[in-house]
Parts: structure tokens; sequence; C-alpha cells
């Protein structure tokens, strides 16, 4: 299910373009069909997330609308899950912006890759890494990193939660893909 914004600007409006881009390359990589409101719904892909400060520190939460904000976190339904996160430092370079941005995942590898026997995170960190590929030359790829003290490092909040320690053992993986971005900021 591809989640998205209604008239994003600034750095969502690019976020944006890659997210629809990705979910449909991945959707058809792991045999999902988009098609099938119930497979459709087997893999989230959120744009921005925020980083919000709760008493266990920082979390990553997904606005709703009004007030309302939800976990951006692994759900055991699911096949797939990812969300954006990016840098609070933007830096003004030749009339553009540019900021680090990454793509956080939560998979369940046994789902996307049944036929292969072994832990299939290589492949679906393949798949994924694939489907970005170089988009409109605004993002440029800078590395993956796993481990959920890595992969959330933005949000020690959120790496306190039960329900996220066994979030790297078979058959789940998580992960991030770094990215740099440089976009003109019709806000300027």
């Amino acid at each position: 299910m591809l989640i998205t914004k209604t008239n994003p600007t600034g750095v969502d409006s690019q976020i944006q373009k890659l997210q629809t881009d990705i979910h449909k390359k991945l959707m058809t990589r792991w045999g999902l069909d988009m098609n099938d409101s119930t497979q459709n719904a087997l893999y989230e892909c959120y744009g921005r997330c925020y980083r919000n400060k709760k008493d266990t520190g920082y979390v990553a939460e997904l606005f709703l609308g009004g007030k309302d904000y939800k976990d951006a976190y692994w759900n055991d339904n699911l096949y797939a899950l990812s969300f954006f996160s990016e840098d609070s430092r933007v830096v003004a370079e030749k009339g553009q912006a540019k900021v680090n941005v990454a793509i956080i995942f939560f998979v369940n590898l046994e789902k996307l890759k049944p036929s292969i026997a072994h832990r299939a995170d290589e492949e679906v960190r393949q798949d994924v890494i694939l489907s970005i590929g170089t988009f409109n030359n605004s993002f440029h790829y800078e590395g993956f990193e796993t481990g959920i003290e890595n992969v959330l490092r933005e949000y020690p909040g959120s790496r306190r939660d039960e329900g996220l320690k066994a979030v790297d053992m078979q058959p789940i993986h998580s992960f991030r893909i770094n990215l740099s971005l440089i976009y003109k900021n019709n806000n300027c």
C-alpha cells in the first residue's frame, strides 16, 4: 500500500517521486500484484516520517492528520514496510538544497523470497538498491547499514521498544539505504 501526501512540496515532493517509483518496482520484484488490494496491503510504503520526542527518547512517527501520529514500525502481518528519514540539516548549495535521506526497511525474508533456503537478506537489499537505480540524478546512493542500532540511529527511543528487539532475526530483517538528495527548494 503506497501512502502518499497530498500536494507535497520541497523535500517531500522529491521523496514522494522516489517512493512511488520504488513501490512499483519492488511490488513487481517481490511478485506482489498492485491491483490486488490484499497483496497491495502486504507492503506499506510511507514517505517521510517525523522524529518526535517521547519519554523514551526520539521515535519515528508518521503524521496521520490533525494531531494524530502512528509509530513507523514493523507489523507481523506485513511482508515489508518502508519509510523515509531526513537529516535535520539541509545545506544550501548553488541555489539548491542538499540533504541526507535514508529509506528504512523492515521485511519478512521468508515471505519475500520463499524459494531461497538461506537467509535472503542480501537478495532483498539488492532488490531495493536496484529499484532505486539512478533517479533523475537527484538522489545519490551512499550505501546501506544493518543492525537496529544503525538503522534507527536517529530514533533511540524506538530501540527501547520490546517489539523491536527481535527485528533482525530470521525471518525479519531491518536495514537502511543512505542517499543524498540535491533538489530545487521551492521555499527559497
